[in-house]
């Protein structure tokens, strides 16, 4: 028979056993939006959200977040690779895959600038679409901003003090006419990316000693 501080050590163990549905509903949430490749809020504000409006506990919060947006950006570099690549010309998938080999032979170059870009509460969608178009390694590109991920969103969300009070007024917030059109911009970069002759770019950055 189990008495006083036994009972409590018992509860608190099955306590941290216990997974809270709201972080469950958080994963999928986040894993959802982020294999939709346009027009969804930015992950960090989701998980401030979340973690002011039913006081979840950070470090869940943001290691869930990160793994769940981590995970959907991965589904969506595959479904930009194996359903979005064939439509394009040859030519087009070659300029793109000058772009994946770059990546892979200067990664001095290609992951701090990662790593940068992760730090800061910016989009991902258009990087994981280009690299599933250019056949870059998504494991290097996932392990990047998966760290920076978890750094950023641990200070975004301990740091936001406005924000929707209610999920249909987030997910309507980024669906302004200035979102709507930064949206546009990325997949104009995006495809005029495939236009240009990388490997005829990056041949004369080397002959001028850039790289």
């Amino acid at each position: 028979m189990l008495v006083g501080n036994e009972v409590n050590v018992v509860y608190d163990r099955r306590k941290l056993c216990m997974i809270d549905p709201l972080l469950v509903y958080l994963a999928v949430l986040i894993f959802g939006i982020n294999v939709i490749p346009a027009f969804m809020p930015p992950t960090w504000v989701v998980l401030a959200f979340f973690y002011a409006s039913f006081r979840l506990p950070l470090l869940p919060t943001v290691v869930i977040g990160a793994l769940a947006a981590t995970s959907g950006r991965i589904v969506l570099a595959y479904i930009a690779r194996h359903h979005f690549r064939p439509l394009l010309s040859k030519e087009t998938r070659e300029n793109y895959n000058t772009l994946g080999e770059f990546f892979h032979t200067h990664h001095h170059i290609t992951l701090p600038l990662l790593l940068l870009y992760a730090f800061f509460p910016l989009p991902s969608n258009q990087v994981y679409i280009i690299a599933g178009l250019a056949n870059a390694d998504i494991k290097i590109i996932a392990i990047s901003f998966l760290f920076g991920r978890l750094i950023s969103y641990t200070f975004w969300v301990t740091t936001a003090h406005h924000f929707s009070r209610r999920l249909s007024d987030l997910f309507g917030s980024y669906l302004t006419g200035g979102a709507i059109i930064g949206e546009l911009v990325g997949f104009a970069v995006i495809f005029a990316l495939g236009f240009v002759n990388w490997r005829k770019v990056f041949r004369r950055l080397l002959s001028e000693k850039i790289f």
